[in-house]
């Protein structure tokens, strides 16, 4: 009768039993750890309460329009029923405006780290007074009324379409920023969880060699 061949078990490596190697793996796995803990979701924070929402638009309207006034200062606008100029000033703020919301609205929502205030505030508050659509149609009707029906055409299309152009390429510029400024938050933060992590397993590396 013979006896079955026992399984035999190969034997360990030395590479893997080596306690400098060890000592990398733990320095990986702790790498891992951290670099999980960094793209974990970031919990939101607490919304603003309504007063505070409110006192942050009624100060960013004040400041946006402030400065919608001293735009119409440096460029003024001339609109009777025999001249007509063309309503410079009203057109950059829209495209100024267009571009500066459409900024902030793509860096909040590619940087989940964007305090809370900055969308009432420059948002609602500073682009929602600074751009106007309601002057936009008056100067296009006293176009019209002037008898100038296709300096109305042309100023109010471009107007409308330039200022979509800007808060597309704003949103665009807004959320390549909010990126960068996000990953570079996960590498300060993965410094300073564990500073001493890249160097022991640099050194633990070094050993191995």
């Amino acid at each position: 009768m013979t006896t079955p061949p026992v399984p035999t078990t190969p034997a360990p490596s030395r590479r893997r039993d080596d306690p400098r190697m060890h000592t990398v793996e733990m320095a990986a796995i702790s790498a891992e750890e951290v670099e999980a803990d960094l793209v974990r979701i970031v919990p939101p924070s607490a919304p603003l309460r309504l007063r505070h929402v409110a006192v942050l638009v009624v100060a960013g309207g004040a400041l946006g329009s402030a400065l919608r006034f001293v735009l119409d200062l440096i460029l003024p606008v001339t609109l009777t029923p025999t001249i007509v100029s063309i309503p410079w000033s009203t057109a950059l703020a829209n495209l100024l405006g267009c571009l500066v919301a459409g900024a902030v609205t793509g860096l909040i929502a590619t940087h989940p780290r964007a305090p809370l205030w900055v969308e009432p505030f420059l948002v609602t508050g500073v682009c929602g007074a600074f751009t106007t659509m309601s002057v936009l149609i008056l100067q296009v009707t006293a176009m019209v009324g002037a008898d100038f029906p296709l300096m109305a055409l042309l100023y109010g299309i471009g107007t409308a379409v330039s200022a979509l152009a800007a808060a597309v390429l704003g949103h665009l510029l807004g959320t390549v920023l909010g990126r960068r400024l996000c990953a570079d938050s996960q590498h300060a933060d993965a410094q300073h969880a564990d500073p001493l992590s890249a160097g022991a397993e640099g050194d633990a590396i070094e050993e191995a060699r």
